[in-house]
């Protein structure tokens, strides 16, 4: 009795019939594995038979770009890939954010390129960088074999199976649930209603003697030429009603003088000359000298000018402006401002007591290869 074939058996039959029939196609097939080999097949006879490899789309290849290249094996084209994306998006957004100073539209559009870029380029070449990794297994598994089969049985080895594409699918799936459980957390741990009012929205009630201190960098002035500042000089409303709500002097009842006699009170009235004289006399001694305080009109307010310099991202450039103007003997300042973008940091310069002098400061400004927009306080 003979013993029945095995599946084992009937596989290494087909193997040794294949590589006596077709070697190459019997190669190729051992390391290309069971997925999609009928599709590489053709397309790998026809490179051979063209001599060269062409520009073929592989959509696995161009949309799942690194799942593709190391379920293939590719793990050196693998590398090189993920070097080169984040090398470039490092570019752009570090480079060209902080010191190229690019606007948003021409950030998000070389971002754009770049990502189609990362598509169509392994989209299009992956299947001519596979052919050549494959004949260059091919040719050492030959090399070190001493029979076609043995090489086949080498190369079937390294080639991928359905065990190695399980592998990948739920690795993707546990890194997908990790990257949202990451998501979910930050989300959710960001405290809420922590909003605070700036310290330039801080303004003086009406009923307060002196407006609070704020500091030079934080004080807002107008955004405009013509704006009206909002730290403006005011006029204190205090000495003004203090000044209505005062009493006015008290004269005191004249006193009879200390030489006078007890009868003069109840005496008949005297001459006509007589109390003018006593009346001069009594009133200066008995009455204090409460004269009002001679604050009774409002001071017009003091106008003054100032130069919008410029607005920077970047605290930096503002601070070497800032640096430009104090050596040029400019009084500068700096303001931090909350835009769409994130803060920006304002430079100007004054203030300056009339026109003349802010147009003089701003030829000189414009001298140093600054803006400068004249703005009036």
């Amino acid at each position: 009795m003979f013993a029945q074939p095995t599946l084992e058996d009937h596989s290494t039959i087909r193997l040794a019939q294949n590589a006596a029939n077709n070697p190459t196609a019997a190669l190729y097939r051992a390391a290309l594995g069971t997925l999609n080999t009928p599709y590489y097949l053709a397309l790998f006879e026809r490179f051979d038979a063209a001599g060269r490899a062409s520009l073929v789309w592989n959509t696995a290849a161009g949309l799942c770009t690194v799942n593709w290249l190391a379920f293939r094996g590719l793990w050196g084209a693998a590398l090189v890939y993920l070097a080169a994306a984040e090398g470039l998006a490092l570019l752009v957004l570090g480079v060209g954010r902080q010191y190229l100073q690019w606007p948003l539209g021409v950030e998000m559009g070389v971002l754009g390129s770049l990502l189609m870029l990362s598509i169509l380029v392994p989209g299009l070449y992956g299947n001519a960088l596979l052919h050549a990794d494959i004949r260059r297994r091919m040719a050492s598994a030959v090399t070190d074999a001493h029979t076609v089969r043995e090489a086949c049985e080498a190369l079937e080895r390294q080639a991928p199976t359905q065990r190695r594409l399980k592998a990948f699918i739920l690795g993707n799936a546990l890194l997908g649930v990790l990257l949202l459980a990451a998501a979910a957390f930050i989300w959710t741990s960001e405290p809420a209603g922590t909003d605070t009012l700036p310290a330039q929205a801080v303004v003086p009630t009406q009923g307060d003697a002196t407006p609070p201190e704020v500091s030079a960098s934080l004080r807002p002035e107008p955004a405009s030429p013509g704006e009206p500042s909002e730290y403006a000089e005011p006029v204190q409303p205090v000495q003004e009603a203090a000044v209505q709500s005062e009493p006015g002097p008290v004269q005191a009842p004249p006193q009879p003088a200390p030489d006078s006699p007890p009868s003069v009170l109840s005496a008949p009235a005297p001459k006509p000359s007589q109390p003018a004289q006593r009346a001069t006399v009594a009133v200066p001694e008995a009455a204090p000298d409460r004269t009002p305080p001679p604050i009774l009109v409002k001071p017009p307010p003091s106008v003054s000018h100032g130069i919008n310099v410029g607005l920077f991202a970047e605290e930096a450039n503002a601070l070497k402006v800032h640096t430009q103007l104090t050596e040029a003997g400019l009084p500068a300042t700096m303001q931090t401002v909350e835009g769409a973008r994130g803060p920006r940091t304002r430079v100007r310069a004054g203030p300056f007591p009339d026109r003349a002098t802010a147009d003089a400061a701003a030829q000189r400004i414009r001298a140093m290869g600054l803006e400068a927009q004249i703005y009036r306080q």
